[in-house]
């Protein structure tokens, strides 16, 4: 059984029994302790689970958790992701930013840059506010709580009147026709800021591919994706699913 697979049965395992160790992993799949360990950082790193002395336990009861619980994981991987996104980004252009873990550890790099970013993420914008530049606009409405997040009207509006040189996006769940968020008013703000944009940059682990969360709304189709930063590299199936222009940046060997 290879790492994907295991890791969607470990989900299921954590799903019944709440947490798991590195042993009972190593037992129940036949394979070392070392490739179970791996398993479990590879979870926790991600954000799909939580490390706990012997094992993981489970982060929420979706298999993509809510933006505080993954807020609270310190990614290497994302880091990595984030230090990717900040090549795309020049002094002079006008950004958008969205509500993303990954994304929000790619703010902190840009203090001091002259740029212009906007964003409706709360996180984002505080984590711009260190220096002079970057110029920031935080999108008004209303606060979305959990996700940390804010929507209006007068948002999408806002929006609508930018040229963005680059968009900055994240997503719930990733399925062949585009991408997808839990809320309706994430999406509509992403296929909003997308129209208004040059480019359009994803950030998205690999198991955002494979996950089976509640997120029905579409926020852009996958053919107006310009490049995707991820942390493994994808099968050529997935890779199908995008235009042949996209540019595929995984941050990780296998």
């Amino acid at each position: 059984m290879i790492q994907e697979e295991r890791l969607v049965q470990i989900k299921k395992m954590l799903k019944k029994e709440h947490q798991v160790s590195t042993k009972e992993i190593a037992k129940k799949f036949g394979v070392s302790f070392d490739t179970a360990r791996r398993d479990v950082i590879h979870l926790a790193t991600t954000g799909q689970a939580v490390r706990i002395h012997g094992g993981i336990m489970e982060i929420s009861q979706n298999d993509v958790p809510d933006f505080l619980a993954r807020n609270q994981v310190q990614s290497p991987v994302k880091l990595k992701m984030a230090k990717m996104a900040k090549r795309f980004i020049h002094p002079g252009q006008c950004d958008f930013i969205g509500p993303s873990t990954t994304l929000k550890q790619l703010c902190p790099m840009l203090n001091g840059m002259d740029i212009q970013v906007v964003t409706n993420s709360i996180d984002n914008a505080l984590s711009l506010l260190t220096s002079e530049f970057p110029s920031v606009r935080l999108l008004g409405g209303v606060i979305n709580k959990q996700q940390r997040y804010i929507y209006s009207e007068a948002a999408l509006e806002t929006i609508r009147r930018i040229r963005f040189n680059t968009a900055f996006i994240g997503g719930s769940k990733i399925d062949a026709d585009g991408v997808y968020t839990s809320s309706m008013a994430d999406a509509e703000i992403v296929r909003a800021t997308a129209s208004r944009a040059k480019q359009i940059v994803l950030v998205a682990e690999k198991y955002k591919f494979t996950n089976h969360s509640t997120s029905p709304y579409m926020s852009i189709p996958l053919d107006k994706v310009d490049v995707l930063i991820t942390d493994t590299p994808l099968s050529d199936e997935v890779k199908q699913h995008f235009n042949s222009r996209t540019q595929i940046i995984p941050v990780l060997k296998e």
